[in-house]
């Protein structure tokens, strides 16, 4: 009984980190297709908000995925309200696509999409799978909460961490908030790589993508996963919170000495990294960064202290 719950346990962290690793990737091309969307004074809003919102749906509906699997077993209402909101977001993104399928198709055969990052196909077909599957679970959670009793029920409530993460709602709210930019920077940091040989043009490129790439979801996984209540020694608790702390003012000081150095030097180097920004004049995911670092710091060092003085009672 203990291996299969064991089993069971790794499956659904794999799971976890398959979902999340995807949510980064939908991320970074909602983040891209809004982004082209501001800069083109959100023209033509049919064609731009199914891609928009094809994007977008895989994040959310992870962020409920997320909840109920580790914090607390969604009630009833909610996971009424979340199925209907995503079968009716989907049969929306499903039916704003094949509106306008012939232009899509034949954009994508002339190469328009190639900027978005593609995991399994191109531009539209990748988000009518998207929105397929995702409409397809809500179809299956719509019978497990129809027949409580039923081997489907069953088998879900079998896969269920609940309490593996322990945050409030009101936490988790704010936790999602940071989520989003967590995910768009890392999907970021990881499509630079497409580019990396910039770096021989301005190494400082290298400082940009490990900035948008590492802290922002290295942040989101320290205030989410809460070390300090985790069961190991206060050493560890000490050291893992420290290293973040370090890593946030590492490279906050990093930036700030380029900066100094060489004014302006994101606007030379990261156009690639910050579209928004670019496509507005104003540094807005540079400033985001910079927030996240900031309020991370702040509340990862209230927890380190109490975690001290906990050491020395």
């Amino acid at each position: 009984m203990k291996n299969n719950i064991k089993k069971s346990s790794i499956c659904i962290h794999a799971l976890t980190g398959v979902l999340l690793l995807l949510s980064c990737f939908f991320m970074y091309n909602f983040y891209k297709c809004l982004s082209g969307f501001v800069a083109n004074e959100f023209r033509e809003p049919l064609v731009m908000l199914p891609m928009i919102l094809s994007y977008l749906l895989p994040a959310i509906s992870f962020a409920f995925y997320f909840y109920s699997f580790y914090v607390k077993k969604m009630s009833r209402p909610v996971s009424i309200f979340y199925i209907s909101f995503a079968s009716i977001l989907a049969i929306l993104n499903l039916a704003l696509i094949f509106v306008s399928i012939e232009r899509f198709a034949s954009n994508s055969a002339l190469g328009v999409y190639d900027s978005l990052l593609s995991i399994f196909v191109k531009f539209p077909y990748d988000v009518i799978v998207v929105n397929v599957i995702i409409l397809a679970m809500q179809v299956i959670s719509i019978i497990a909460l129809a027949k409580p009793k039923s081997k489907l029920a069953d088998f879900k409530e079998s896969l269920l961490q609940n309490g593996k993460i322990e945050v409030k709602r009101y936490e988790y709210a704010l936790l999602c908030l940071l989520a989003i930019w967590a995910f768009v920077f890392t999907g970021d940091g990881l499509c630079s790589f497409n580019a990396i040989e910039n770096v021989l043009y301005d190494a400082r490129l290298i400082f940009l993508i490990l900035w948008v790439l590492l802290i922002p979801i290295s942040n989101l996984v320290f205030l989410c996963v809460k070390f300090e209540k985790r069961d190991i020694s206060k050493t560890k608790k000490i050291v893992l919170l420290s290293s973040m702390i370090f890593a946030n003012l590492l490279f906050g000081i990093l930036f700030l000495i380029l900066e100094l150095v060489t004014p302006g030097f994101i606007i030379h180097v990261g156009k690639p990294l910050f579209l928004i920004a670019f496509s507005v004049s104003i540094p807005i995911e540079v400033i985001i960064l910079i927030l996240i670092m900031v309020i991370s710091t702040v509340l990862l060092t209230i927890r380190l202290i109490s975690t001290i003085k906990e050491k020395k009672a």
